[in-house]
């Protein structure tokens, strides 16, 4: 069974307003609850076989931060087309892994990053928030993957895991 993980990025700041969207930092808020996810993932012993990314700064920190504590060496591709990837970009681009990977994190932006996540388990997420980490389950190929079918394991934020 594959289980598909998606992450959106941590917060960022916005106190340079020179800065363009793709170069903005996390902010202190950001950089603090990407690592209490990074402390979730370790505790419950969590494992990705490919990280999908993309390219932006606000994801990769949050990346840096939330594998931080990883012992394993990952494999991780950054995909601009993550960056303003609608729904249906993202899904193609997650069939197009091979079947050899069980566990996939995807890791990028709203609102296509929620909008995927609704259409894959065909409810409704209330608000899929900077630094939520999401577990789909019950598929057994990626390119296999379609709306309606997924099951939603967790959907964890951070503010589920300060008292965790």
């Amino acid at each position: 069974m594959k289980n598909l993980f998606l992450l959106r990025h941590a917060k960022s700041g916005w106190e340079d307003p020179e800065i363009a969207d793709f170069h903005r930092p996390l902010s202190k808020r950001g950089v603090s609850d990407a690592l209490l996810l990074s402390n979730y993932i370790l505790k419950n012993r969590i494992t990705f076989d490919l990280v999908l990314s993309s390219p932006s700064e606000r994801t990769q920190a949050t990346l840096d931060l939330v594998l931080t504590q990883s012992s394993s060496l990952l494999h991780i591709k950054l995909d601009q087309s993550i960056y303003c990837g609608e729904a249906i970009t993202l899904l193609n681009l997650i069939k197009q892994q091979d079947d050899f990977k069980e566990n996939i994190l995807l890791i990028g932006h709203n609102p296509g990053l929620q909008m995927l996540a609704e259409s894959l388990i065909y409810q409704r997420v209330e608000k899929l928030g900077t630094c939520s980490f999401l577990k789909l389950s019950n598929f057994d190929s990626w390119k296999d993957l379609d709306s309606n079918i997924l099951d939603l394991k967790f959907f964890i934020t951070p503010k589920d895991l300060i008292n965790d």
